[in-house]
């Protein structure tokens, strides 16, 4: 996942008027985490509840954006490495079989 990325990430968290921040930086693999409060190569804010929802893998970080529920700032592709150090959202139901599928039945 991490393995070529190099950069640095900042989550900002909010929960009402309070604001916490996890900083991390990456490097080809290895990620220190702190919770100083820098520039960043790529900043995502989120409130506590959607940020929790993500760590539990309930979440997905890009939808979370396309619908206005957090704002990325920086390098998105870091972004996106980044968010597959969360568990995936569980799939619901099972897929659907193609009508081809169930014709050869």
């Amino acid at each position: 996942m991490l393995e070529t990325a190099k950069g640095t990430f900042r989550f900002e968290i909010t929960d009402g008027k309070r604001v916490e921040r996890w900083y991390l930086a990456i490097d080809k693999g290895d990620v220190a985490v702190s919770r100083k409060n820098a520039a960043a190569d790529c900043t995502v804010r989120a409130d506590k509840a959607l940020f929790d929802g993500m760590a539990r893998g309930e979440v997905n970080a890009v939808a979370a954006f396309l619908r206005g529920a957090l704002s990325v700032e920086g390098d998105w592709d870091l972004m996106v490495r980044v968010q597959r150090l969360f568990p995936p959202p569980p799939r619901r139901g099972r897929r659907r079989q193609s009508s081809r599928s169930r014709r050869k039945r």
